[in-house]
């Protein structure tokens, strides 16, 4: 092993959403890295990080135990935490200059028992799989008596409910205007079927008039 792997450690800067900014490492001494003083014998212990390329997720994980006085209970405990940046940089510990990006990511649950902790990280590739907008589907994604929905609840007998079904906001409230579904969605059968033999090739929706 040479002297510089031997020198080489890591630091992790992390952004709380409140916009403080922390700075840990598992150097044996406190170091300025970027210009933030990263704290040593903090607690925290980096797991393995699975990078991975292209659009694949990437996760790695956080435990450690409450040591630091910049790191309470109580602030974990009240979601200060909670959706943080980190970023994981590796550098030669007598070279501050030397430290470069290794991964980026945020905080994902976090789990206390006591002092100790851990902390799921997932990486940026993670966060094109959450949902953005709204999700096209047959049933109406309002709720009954909501803005969207436009009725008023209180119109109703207690305890009406709506289906969200196209049919049931046309023929038990008359509402299909303020409809927020996609009833002419088709399903992966009929995008692969073929012809289905019908003399009236004329263009017409298959379906038929459903408005």
């Amino acid at each position: 092993m040479t002297g510089k792997a031997m020198r080489t450690c890591l630091c992790w800067t992390l952004t709380r959403r409140d916009g403080v900014r922390m700075g840990f490492t598992d150097h044996d001494r406190d170091l300025t890295v970027s210009g933030l003083l990263h704290h040593a014998a903090s607690g925290f212990s980096p797991a393995d990080i699975d990078s991975k390329s292209g659009f694949a997720v990437d996760n790695s994980g956080v435990s450690g135990f409450l040591t630091h006085s910049a790191v309470t209970a109580a602030d974990v405990d009240a979601g200060l935490y909670a959706g943080a940046e980190i970023k994981i940089s590796r550098g030669d510990w007598t070279d501050v200059q030397s430290f470069t990006p290794i991964w980026t990511g945020h905080f994902g649950v976090i789990e206390r028992s006591g002092e100790a902790f851990t902390v799921e990280l997932s990486g940026r590739a993670a966060q094109l799989l959450r949902t953005q907008g709204r999700v096209f589907s047959r049933l109406c994604d309002a709720r009954f008596g909501d803005k969207h929905c436009g009725l008023n609840a209180g119109d109703f007998a207690p305890g009406t409910q709506c289906p969200r079904t196209f049919s049931a906001c046309r023929d038990q409230f008359s509402n299909t205007l303020n409809y927020r579904g996609f009833p002419y969605l088709i399903g992966d059968d009929a995008m692969q079927s073929g012809p289905d033999g019908s003399p009236a090739l004329d263009g017409g929706s298959r379906y038929g008039e459903i408005l």
